[in-house]
């Protein structure tokens, strides 16, 4: 049982969580405890032998950009000897078209292609324009965007005044401002335009907006059609050439912190259910558990917990003015849910395409899909109706291509990833029904594209659909493996409410929040920790320990 009371009370060990009791305990000097629900902490960092034995899946976080932990490698020596290793893709991400089985490959700037010169190569046999256009954007984003996304707008909270931009909206308007920006159609208007609508001032062939659309539905799982979503998908089509894997499976840095944390003397509690903050005198003062026992928080309580269990469980929605209990209650979760089906497989695919391209088969990230810009359109509109798909849009993610730590020697493990509806929308038996059917359909699909992928070339499998997704709370009733979605209204400095972006829960002392519904958008980063800890910091004195040593966030 939890000791009776400590200077922090953290509410869920995932990983922002985990990072933020790291800086509470060690540069905040507060006596912290983690009460998590599971039997262990890390949360979307996660990974486990699901499929067959001896092959490790990264079960929630897959795609892990290289800026994830960079600060807590920079902060905490001890989590640097002990995490894993970020190993970068070969191709970064690519889409191989059903059409004709031709291929565009995007490779990765941190291996193959610092420049992005083979990836316009590449790109140049659908369109010259749209090769130079890439490098264009590439050399733009150098400049002015990579490191003001990855440094402070990932690491500062968002501003406390809307007339103050944050660091994103300050760079995208130098960006816009660049003569190169116009010459490729980009300006202003695009804070307003679809994917869809970018995707066309941007590119000129059909089969590279197609294909990216499907690459950034991946990150972000945004209707094409989505007016003011184009920033978004500009976005993740550049920071996920930033992506690759931890080294030996994506929970390797929940051990690594966990240890950490423990080392500096913080307290971990498991299988320990929060069913209540206790709040007196407009103060947050500890927690109630799901047994009864009581256990105070001296200074704070924090809760990783998604803005509909923070407000209305833990709290309860008297506390809040009924402007943040609508926003809260109209929070949109619908858009990205997804099946994953983790497969154990002898040998890797090995696509048509590569007569077309031969490092196709070495991209980390890849589409299976066609030259139809309209794909996810039509995805939307049915999973809208509360219609499951009827068309395919996978996309297989290929870890051991550059990792042969995850599986047995000569093994392999990939990924299929597809949006789905909601979890809410079939009962439990539907599910299983869906379940089988897609793993035979999945397949099907697959040796058309690599027909090595037969069933003889399967091990194993372990299908995850939305509904095992809620299997983390905070994920439910859909199964939105980002909490919220990730809309222009819940990005940024307007995540997940205004109300709530900066971390602090208004009218109530002492209580905080973050996670995964945090700005500045879903991820396994460490940032939303950081963030929180940075704005505890300014409310109770705290040495700037970031300034003191000359770092600029």
């Amino acid at each position: 049982m939890p000791d009776a009371k400590y200077d922090a009370i953290i509410i869920g060990g995932g990983n922002k969580g985990l990072v933020c009791a790291m800086y509470l305990q060690k540069y905040g000097g507060m006596d912290t405890a983690i009460l998590e629900s599971r039997h262990e902490l890390g949360g979307s960092w996660a990974s486990e032998e699901i499929s067959v034995p001896g092959f490790v899946c990264n079960t929630h976080a897959c795609d892990i950009g290289d800026f994830y932990d960079k600060i807590l490698k920079r902060d905490f020596p001890q989590f640097s000897k002990l995490s894993g290793e970020h190993v970068p893709y070969q191709v970064a991400y690519g889409t191989v078209f059903q059409e004709d089985h031709t291929c565009i490959a995007i490779y990765s700037p941190l291996s193959l292609d610092p420049a992005q010169e083979k990836s316009a190569g590449e790109i140049s046999r659908f369109s010259k324009r749209d090769a130079d256009s890439w490098l264009t954007l590439f050399s733009l984003w150098e400049e002015y965007l990579k490191e003001a996304i990855f440094g402070k707008w990932f690491h500062e909270p968002v501003p406390a005044s809307f007339s103050e931009p944050d660091e994103f909206e300050r760079s995208l308007f130098k960006f816009f401002s660049d003569p190169r920006a116009r010459k490729i159609g980009a300006d202003p208007s695009w804070l307003v335009k679809s994917p869809l609508e970018l995707g066309r001032d941007l590119f000129e062939s059909d089969e590279l907006i197609g294909g990216l659309l499907r690459v950034a539905h991946s990150g972000a799982g945004l209707d094409p059609l989505l007016s003011g979503a184009g920033v978004t998908f500009l976005f993740q089509l550049l920071w996920l050439l930033y992506f690759g894997h931890w080294k030996g499976g994506n929970h390797s840095p929940a051990h690594a912190a966990s240890k950490t944390f423990i080392e500096e003397g913080g307290k971990v509690f498991t299988e320990t259910e929060v069913e209540k903050i206790l709040i007196e005198n407009g103060r947050a003062i500890g927690v109630r558990l799901s047994d009864g026992t009581e256990v105070a928080a001296k200074k704070l309580v924090i809760s990783t917990l998604d803005p509909y269990t923070l407000c209305f469980k833990f709290v309860g929605r008297e506390y809040f003015d009924p402007i943040t209990v609508r926003r809260v209650e109209g929070l949109s979760r619908e858009q990205v849910t997804a099946v994953m089906y983790h497969w154990a497989i002898h040998e890797l695919p090995h696509y048509k395409a590569a007569e077309f391209c031969p490092d196709i088969d070495k991209t980390g990230w890849l589409v299976l899909g066609t030259k139809d810009p309209y794909a996810m359109v039509r995805n939307h509109a049915q999973r809208t109706m509360n219609m499951q798909p009827d068309e395919l849009n996978p996309v297989i993610y290929s870890p051991t291509i550059t990792d042969a730590t995850l599986t047995p020697p000569g093994k392999h493990y990939c990924l299929i990833e597809d949006f789905v509806l909601g979890a809410d929308k079939l009962s439990d038996k539907e599910w299983r029904e869906y379940k089988k059917g897609y793993a035979r359909k999945s397949i099907e699909a697959w040796q058309e594209y690599a027909p090595n992928m037969t069933w003889d070339n399967i091990i194993g499998y372990a299908p995850h659909t939305p509904l095992d997704c809620c299997n983390v709370m905070q994920t439910a009733p859909t199964g939105n493996w980002a909490t919220i979605d990730l809309i222009p209204s819940q990005m940024g400095r307007w995540r997940p409410v205004p109300e709530l972006a900066r971390h602090k829960v208004p009218g109530i002392a002492g209580l905080y929040a973050t996670g995964g519904a945090w700005p500045p958008t879903a991820c396994a980063s460490a940032s939303q920790g950081y963030t929180c800890y940075k704005v505890i910091v300014e409310d109770f004195k705290l040495d700037k320990f970031w300034v003191e040593n000359g770092y600029s966030y």
